[in-house]
């Protein structure tokens, strides 16, 4: 694994009030929305191990305070950054140099300070001088390793450096510079013959002067001469010459240029930004392998901002399939969904923005098997890569779930994209895993599960798979296993008391974010939307015989009778159709309802006034559980219901859906 960075915390630095990381991937993907603070934190890491970094940025200002801070710099707000390392306990040379930072042995782990507070003098007394705010130049800043602020941090920086590439640099720029280029390093380590270097020096010469012979040259350097000889003045005489290479042999090496063909005709300035950023960060990765064997340091911790910057999205994944390949520790900060595609789950990172500050979450502890993780890494692909991204998520079964949900939302007036809510499939019934991900120990992303109830018998004659699927999801395992013990009690479907009882193991799910229906999605919105779904149906068949059969099972749902032969026969038309065809263009009609005015014709409430709350919408049947799932999220995300809230679950100043929408 090698050294890496294992834990971070911030405190007070700009987007950060408390930012605590405690586990940091040794290869981190750090992904989250525009100014949230992704180059922030590559920042905050910067002052404690980048030794390229001058005291000067070190001494911070009044816009590097966390905003929100009551006091700010005038009343003596203090910042830190503490980072831990790990991944050397058999790296003897990291241990030597890392042991005054040490602070654990199992495993070895390292601890770095950085501490921006005010002097001493005025830490101490907590005085202010004469009375004034503080400013910039009353404070001070320290950087120590391990518990003691007389441990200096900077001979560890030799040996442990982070090296950053900002996302807007100009790579062609850094290549040409001999200064800044990494082909530097690379050209000035090797063991060059003298001799050979003296023979090239003397030949260039030899071909200056040839060059010079041209009276063309030769004129142009006597008008040179006069010209720059009149701007300098006498007392300053320049000899301008005209030349290609230095003749000088230990000048010569600054003269080589990195070509991109045989034929040494294509150089830096006729690649594109992308390959130039490309080229450039393989040359570093280069010198930091060279200097590495050559013992120069013992680690560097490589960091990019946004690699995607100016790469074609096929060129994206192999160059950042090949960054994971290398084993060097790495974090990149991202907004490219193809380059989360292929990243491992366990090593993102999301930081979201919240009132108190940003926080984040790690998925390095994620609680999955490897086979899971393996399924995750394959679930995400692009299009799936912006539950990464998402402020919710709404996970659902399926393809008609995925049109269906966002259409419910459009016609309650709940813009799901602009709050940054994301419909995911999982395609299929296993959900834990997903919820594993975007739960607690995961991304820590709001979120709640919508799936089928499966209440019928099956093939196999066994009934309320959804209810199952939902017990399985509770994170308590003794809840599981009674909520699996009175689901395995319900009495059968036209039992007097079943609907009271499913219904309140419904209930008890909803609670912990699952949210089950009766039996299928179609059937389910058939109370709600019947009518929609004969158009829908209508628009897609000719047949007469398939449009009498579909009208003929919505109507026995919308009566409340289980007829499992109409059921089946309105399911088996829509399949023959395509469930996601045909959600797709159910969509179409569900997102022009006038979905409070439906849903209180639906509830047989005849009083336009009466507000829209969860007593309503539970008098709606099987549709219920969608709105409620909607209405969740939108606490979750918006702060206020979706629907009015019963006055025993939720407070009066949340929001009312009403007619006048």
């Amino acid at each position: 694994m090698g050294l890496h960075i294992s834990r971070i915390e911030v405190c007070n630095f700009r987007n950060f009030r408390h930012l605590v990381i405690d586990d940091f991937p040794t290869q981190a993907v750090i992904v989250g929305e525009n100014g949230v603070g992704k180059s922030n934190l590559l920042e905050a890491i910067r002052l404690v191990l980048d030794p390229s970094l001058p005291d000067s940025r070190r001494m911070l200002r009044e816009e590097d305070i966390w905003e929100g801070h009551p006091a700010g710099l005038a009343g003596g707000a203090e910042v830190t950054v503490i980072v831990d390392l790990q991944g050397y306990d058999a790296d003897d040379d990291a241990k030597s140099a890392l042991s005054s930072a040490t602070v654990n042995f199992a495993p070895y782990t390292a601890r770095l300070t950085y501490r921006f507070a005010p002097l001493a003098e005025i830490e101490t007394t907590g005085l202010q001088p004469a009375g004034r705010p503080l400013t910039a130049q009353d404070y001070d800043f320290i950087a120590f390793a391990g518990t003691s602020e007389a441990n200096d941090v900077r001979t560890i920086r030799r040996d442990v450096a982070l090296r950053v590439l900002p996302a807007l640099r100009d790579a062609e720029s850094d290549l040409r510079n001999w200064r800044r280029s990494p082909l530097r390093d690379l050209l000035e380590r090797l063991p060059l013959d003298t001799a050979n270097l003296e023979a090239t020096a003397t030949a260039i010469a030899v071909a200056v002067d040839q060059l010079t012979k041209d009276g063309n040259i030769t004129k142009l350097e006597e008008h040179l001469t006069d010209r720059l000889g009149a701007m300098f003045g006498p007392r300053r005489p320049v000899q301008p010459t005209l030349g290609f290479a230095s003749s000088k042999p230990d000048e010569l090496i600054r003269a080589v240029r990195l070509f991109f063909d045989t034929a040494r005709r294509r150089d830096i300035s006729d690649t594109s930004l992308g390959s130039a950023n490309v080229i450039y960060l393989g040359l570093l990765l280069e010198a930091l392998s060279q200097q590495r064997l050559a013992e120069q340091f013992v680690a560097t911790l490589v960091a990019v901002e946004e690699p995607e910057a100016h790469l074609h999205v096929s060129l994206q994944r192999h160059l950042f399939g090949y960054l994971l390949r290398t084993g060097q520790s790495l974090i990149l900060t991202t907004h490219s969904p193809h380059i989360a595609a292929v990243t491992p789950v366990r090593s993102f990172i999301v930081l979201r923005a919240t009132e108190n500050g940003t926080t984040g979450a790690s998925t390095a502890a994620l609680p999955i098997s490897g086979d899971e993780a393996t399924d995750l890494e394959r679930y995400i692909d692009v299009s799936r890569a912006e539950v990464l991204f998402a402020s919710a998520v709404i996970l659902v079964e399926g393809l008609a779930e995925l049109y269906i949900l966002p259409a419910l939302a459009t016609a309650a007036g709940f813009d799901l994209d602009a709050y940054g809510v994301v419909v995911a499939s999982v395609h299929g019934t296993d959900f834990k895993p997903y919820r594993a991900l975007l739960g607690p120990k995961g991304l820590d992303t709001p979120h709640v599960i919508v799936t089928d109830g499966d209440a019928a018998p099956d093939k196999r004659g066994l009934r309320e798979a959804g209810l199952k699927r939902g017990a399985n999801l509770h994170p308590d395992d003794a809840d599981t296993a009674a909520l699996l013990d009175q689901i395995g009690k319900l009495p059968e479907h036209d039992a007097a008391d079943y609907q009271t009882r499913r219904a309140s193991l419904v209930a008890g799910l909803e609670r912990i974010g699952v949210y089950v229906g009766a039996q299928t999605l179609e059937t389910d919105l058939c109370p709600l939307f019947g009518d929609e779904i004969i158009e829908a149906f209508q628009e897609l068949s000719s047949t007469t015989a398939a449009i009498d059969e579909v009208r003929h099972g919505v109507t026995a749902e919308q009566n409340g009778t289980l007829d499992p032969d109409a059921r089946k026969d309105m399911l088996k038309r829509i399949s023959e159709l395509g469930k996601g065809r045909f959600a797709q263009r159910l969509a179409g009609h569900i997102d022009r309802v006038d979905l409070p005015a439906r849903i209180r014709t639906t509830a047989g409430v005849t009083d336009d006034r009466t507000p829209v709350d969860t007593s309503v919408l539970r008098r709606l049947g099987n549709a219920t559980y969608f709105l409620l799932a909607l209405d969740d999220i939108s606490r979750k995300v918006r702060g206020t219901a979706l629907f009015a809230a019963d006055t025993d679950t939720l407070d009066g100043s949340q929001q009312v859906i009403d007619a006048d929408q």
